[in-house]
């Protein structure tokens, strides 16, 4: 017995005539009468009397339209997932970040996602000077991966990736100058004839000058940096300050550093809106920023996913 003969007894209990639950049907009375004659004959019992006010069902048909009806509501609804199923697998997830990201993301995150879910895309929504949280904001994406400075609030929530200490770095010929057991405000305090050197990313630029400002600095604008590698080599010349993050100093640089006092920090993070649904591609996406970004299982690092390429 397929669903087709579910459908029928329906019609005509609902029309209470054979005519009307074929026209209903697109078949004809004929057609449908058979139909349910070979259904009686079946179950072994009539379903149907005929009355002066139609077709009208016995106690066994009343008991068997109830099970038709919640053997059709299985079969909708197990259609209704599988509608949804194919719609999620046509679906393309966008993800908002810096165009420092992009040659990173390309390489370790999008490949291997496309590889394991060949029915989505990825699509990178590129910002420069924008922030990529923006766009999330906005709906212009589904999530975004950004450095988060910490100096706004936002609406979105986050997952951490990575975070990054902030380091005040100087000539150490100004760490050689001051008294043993130097205080920081006496640091600040002698690097104030100093020039400043510039993040690389406009996007945290203003983060920067921020913290630097916290810690009693009011910087002048020498240059801006190109890279973070970039930043070190002007640094270890030795000749203005900057900020630069614990994990980007290499021990082979030469100038001095401390950490920025108040304590400020970089976040990498995943961004999402609260309203986001949370599909199994989604959170496997999430999960392998996290893998990808998991330190302590030799994982990548900010530096390298802000330089990659």
């Amino acid at each position: 017995m397929d669903t087709k003969q579910l459908e029928y007894i329906i019609a005509v209990e609902e029309e209470k005539s054979i005519s009307r639950a074929a026209e209903r049907l697109f078949i004809t009375p004929s057609a449908l009468s058979q139909q349910l004659k070979n259904l009686e004959t079946e179950l072994n019992t009539r379903l149907f009397v005929r009355s002066r006010h139609g077709m009208s069902l016995t106690p066994e048909g009343n008991l068997y339209l109830s099970g038709a009806k919640a053997m059709l509501a299985v079969k909708n609804q197990a259609l209704e997932k599988i509608r949804s199923l194919e719609q999620d697998r046509n679906q393309v997830i966008s993800i908002a970040l810096n165009r420092n990201f992009h040659t990173f993301f390309r390489t370790y995150i999008e490949s291997e996602f496309e590889n394991r879910f060949p029915y989505i895309g990825l699509q990178p929504v590129l910002v420069a000077d924008t922030s990529a949280k923006e766009e999330v904001l906005k709906g212009n994406a589904d999530i975004g991966f950004i450095i988060a400075s910490g100096v706004t609030a936002s609406s979105l929530e986050s997952i951490p990736l990575q975070r990054e200490p902030l380091h005040l770095a100087f000539p150490r010929r100004i760490a050689e100058s001051l008294p043993p057991g130097y205080s920081f405000e006496s640091l600040v305090k002698a690097l104030e004839p100093l020039g400043y050197l510039s993040a690389p990313l406009a996007m945290i630029r203003n983060a920067d000058r921020y913290y630097l400002r916290c810690a009693g600095l009011d910087p002048e604008t020498l240059c801006y940096a190109t890279s973070y590698s970039n930043l070190r080599k002007l640094l270890n010349r030795q000749f203005a300050y900057g900020v630069i993050p614990a994990g980007f100093i290499d021990k082979t640089d030469t100038f001095a550093h401390v950490p920025i006092r108040p304590a400020a920090y970089y976040t990498l993070e995943i961004v999402f809106g609260s309203s986001l649904y949370m599909t199994p591609e989604i959170r496997e996406l999430i999960l392998m920023f996290l893998r990808i970004f998991d330190r302590d299982a030799g994982g990548k690092s900010m530096l390298e996913a802000l330089e990659h390429g």
